[in-house]
Parts: C-alpha cells; structure tokens; sequence
C-alpha cells in the first residue's frame, strides 16, 4: 500500500471514529480551488487535515452559526469550523492553515459587534469547547479560554473569592475578553482592566507553536496577546487574579440635570476610593438624564452608611435611593438583563452597531454635553442605553489597550453609545448610518485626545489603526511578523 492510500484509510478510519454521516467533516482542503472538501482525494492539490481529538466540520447549519456575531451587520461565512477536543488539535490545525495560507480566528461567544470573530472561506475556532475551570486557589484561577466569566465568578464566589476585575456583561470567554481588553462598570473603576490581571498565559501562535508567557516569560508574547485582538496568537488558558470577595452590595441612585454636577460629585467620590462601582446609564431626553449608580460592596452586619459614603456632594444626592442586592445578584444584573432581552424581545437577532469611546479627564464633560442631548430616539433603539464611567488610569498597564494619554488628567471616562435596531433582523441602512455617525463620534473624540474600545462597530482604515496603535504601531508589526509570520490570524478588524 502507498503512504497516500495508507494516509486515506487513516483518515477513513478517523472519521468512521467520529461518525461521520451525522455530522460533515472536513477531509481536506482543496489547494487550487480554496475550499475545504469532505472526500480525500490523491492529488497534489490536496492537503489532508490532521487526525484530532475534536471535529472539524462544514456543516451547513455550524457555518451559519459563526458567520454572525451580535452586532448583526457583517456577515462573513467560514469554510469549516474546528470544535477543538484538547489545545493539540488548535496547534495542528493553526499549523496547517499557516502552511497552507489559510485565515484563521479563534471565536468565544461571538459578543462583538463588527465582524471581529468572523473569517471569510477560512476556518473558525469555536473556543467555548475548551471550558475546563482547573484549579481556583486563594489569590488566583488557572482556567481555559473557553471558560465563560459567569462560571468562573459562581465558582469562585462559592470559595469567598472574585475576580479582581469584572465585565458587566459575563456571558463572554475568558480568552475573549482577554484579547479584547475586558473593562467593565460593575466592580473595576481602580482596578484595571482584566489583562492588568492575567498572570499567565498558555497561547498558541499564528504557526503553531505553543507558548507560555508570562511578564518575565516570552514577555513580547504575553503583552501582544493581551488585549492584541487575536493577532498574534490563540489564547488558551490562563492565570487570573482573584480577591477576597463580600457577600452583599449596596447601590446609590442619584439622578442630575447638570452635567457638571454630575462629573463634579463622581469625581469626589471616584478620588476617595470607597465605593466599588461608579458609573452612569444616561437616559437622553428625560427629567434627569444622567443617574449616578454609586455601589458598595459589603459583609452581613456592615450596614453602610450614606451620610458619610455621600458626604460633601451636590444637592442632588439628598435624594438618592438605594437597592440592596446579593453581590452575585449584583454582579449579574447585566448578564441577566441581556439574557431576557435575548429570550423576550429577540435581542440577539437586533442589529447592535455600538460604540465605546475612552475619553480624556479634561474633554469628557464638553464631550458628554455635546453629544448625548443630540441623540434621537433612533439613536440608542428601544432597548439601547448609554454608559459613562471613570477609570483610574494608572491601574491600565498593557499597550495594546490604547487610553488617552495622562496629559489630561489621572482619569480616563468610558463613554459608550449602545445602539439597538428597533426589529429583528438585518437592516444595512440603518447600520450604515449608525457605523458612520460612530465614526464621527469617534473622530470628535480623537480630536480631543480620546481613543477608542475596539469592540464595537467603528469602521477603521489601516491608516486608523495606526493611528490608534500610536508608537506601539512599529512593536505590533514586529509581534505579527514574528508570531503569525503568515499573516493568517484574525482578519476580521482589518488591522494588517
């Protein structure tokens, strides 16, 4: 027997293993024709995929699955999708797609809003398959890139421990957030972002190989994987920090008209550092358009004290209302928000084209001013909002997780337009015109030393990624030429 006709018999028996015929796996991929084939075939044009532990599929109704993501307006359909079982069968797949100039993303819960998870005829990885939580110790979590938040937050609590910084929303992957950046309103204003707090990493490069970083361990890698957008690497597991968690929380309401006011009192209460979560969620066009949500995190028989957690505001605050919650309750306000949106009013079909912007100390008001009361109802949709929080930006360490600079002050403010179609569906016209006002918004705020959070629906040349990346731009070249050197990983920001 010829090694092609053995290589073909193990390949039959890898399938039969596998039961095919319930399900469409993938033999191979076609050389000259550029697609993925489900027959062996012996011909040079042909390159047999690697036995793995997971599947490998073009399954018509999986390629659907992860040709979206929940912005709902950019559709980019896949070729085959890989259900990694074990981290092997990424490093032989991301191997072969580099031999064979294959683009390539790793894909999480899909919770982006622009196309960043989605690949065009290539291969997507569903990282979610890889969920294992394998060790919580008492300051930190060893856990794979699959694992959603939410778990990981239960499993944690249920030890008296949290992770040092939360998102608000937890139904996304570790890994995913962790490419991103991972900031959020419910617990993190000082600190720092999720990649401030990841101690190691497990990541498997653009050819294949598999790393552990670390800050004093392949440092180039650790720091181009962390909030790098999947550019460089696959990231699949991690070291996270942990911190004691309390049992309750307790949250202010305070409702202003004045913008002023507002930035005035959540500064003196951002300063002394004894509430946990600061944040707003404007409401354009009513009595008080901005609420302050103060939260404070607390054990059974601590009793918080308003007159003095509230001391020194504005007028304003003599009326804020509080609510008590248990802090799991607290901490998934959002996610649970979300999910009866998804079940109830078909959310995850809405076409979502939002926006978050970083904006320096000394423009945020002007900008908060200028551009919420210039909202229309159009502009936010029947379940959009709008968040506006500050961040101590000395807690934010890593260079790829592009904030104004400390220029303009030692806090840097999320200001965010969270934009919902008011049906299920897809609507290019009203996507086209939300992306383009995003991008006058965002324009508005570079003009005054803002930045951008890459997650949402922001069109951006190459020209602005540059841009973006600043000095970091020459670094983040050389980390692509080194550690994807074929250029296969993550196309969708169109970064490269």
């Amino acid at each position: 027997m010829s090694r092609t006709e053995q290589g073909q018999l193990d390949r039959r028996r890898f399938l039969s293993r596998l039961g095919a015929g319930t399900v469409a796996l993938v033999a191979g991929f076609d050389l000259v024709g550029r697609q993925w084939v489900a027959e062996a075939a012996d011909s040079a044009s042909f390159a047999a995929v690697p036995p793995l532990d997971g599947t490998l599929t073009f399954d018509p109704d999986v390629l659907a699955a992860n040709s979206r993501d929940q912005g709902n307006i950019v559709v980019r359909r896949p070729c085959a999708v890989l259900r990694p079982g074990s981290v092997r069968d990424i490093r032989k797949m991301l191997a072969y797609c580099s031999a064979n100039g294959i683009k390539t993303a790793p894909a999480g819960a899909h919770h982006a809003m622009f196309g960043q998870p989605l690949v065009s005829g290539g291969l997507v990885i569903e990282m979610e398959s890889l969920h294992t939580i394998h060790s919580i110790g008492t300051d930190s979590a060893d856990i794979d890139a699959g694992v959603l938040w939410k778990d990981l937050v239960e499993a944690a609590f249920r030890q008296g421990l949290r992770p040092a910084s939360i998102t608000s929303y937890l139904g996304t992957t570790v890994g995913g957030t962790l490419s991103m950046g991972g900031i959020g309103m419910m617990s993190s204003y000082r600190a720092g972002a999720q990649v401030d707090h990841a101690r190691k990493l497990e990541v498997v490069t653009g050819d294949g190989r598999l790393l552990q970083c670390s800050g004093t361990q392949n440092a180039d890698l650790f720091e181009a994987a962390l909030g790098g957008l999947g550019q460089c690497g696959v990231i699949t597991r991690a070291t996270v920090d942990l911190v004691p968690a309390k049992q309750s929380a307790r949250t202010y309401r305070i409702g202003y008209t004045d913008v002023a006011a507002f930035f005035r009192d959540v500064r003196i209460l951002a300063n002394r550092g004894e509430f946990d979560s600061l944040g707003s969620i404007p409401q354009p066009g009513t009595a008080q358009p901005l609420t302050l949500w103060a939260t404070v995190f607390h054990d059974a028989g601590e009793v918080p004290d308003a007159s003095y957690l509230l001391r020194g505001l504005s007028p304003a605050a003599a009326g804020a209302a509080f609510e008590d919650y248990g802090f799991l309750d607290y901490i998934l306000l959002v996610t649970r928000m979300y999910d009866s949106f998804a079940a109830n009013l078909g959310w995850d079909a809405k076409v979502k084209p939002w926006l978050d912007l970083f904006l320096p100390d000394d423009a945020v008001e002007d900008f908060v001013s200028s551009v919420f009361p210039s909202l229309t109802p159009e502009d936010l949709g029947p379940t959009g909002f709008g968040l506006i929080f500050p961040m101590l930006r000395s807690t934010y360490g890593r260079p790829l997780l592009r904030l104004p600079g400390s220029s303009g002050g030692p806090w840097v403010w999320l200001v965010s337009v969270l934009t919902d179609s008011a049906g299920p569906g897809p609507d290019p016209d009203f996507a086209s015109r939300m992306t383009d006002r995003n991008y006058r918004l965002y324009q508005q705020a570079a003009a005054v030393g803002g930045t951008r959070y890459p997650h949402g629906a922001c069109p951006f040349t190459q020209a602005d990624w540059q841009a973006h990346y600043g000095s970091m731009w020459p670094r983040l070249v050389t980390w692509k030429n080194r550690y994807d050197p074929k250029g296969i990983l993550t196309p969708g920001p169109g970064i490269f």
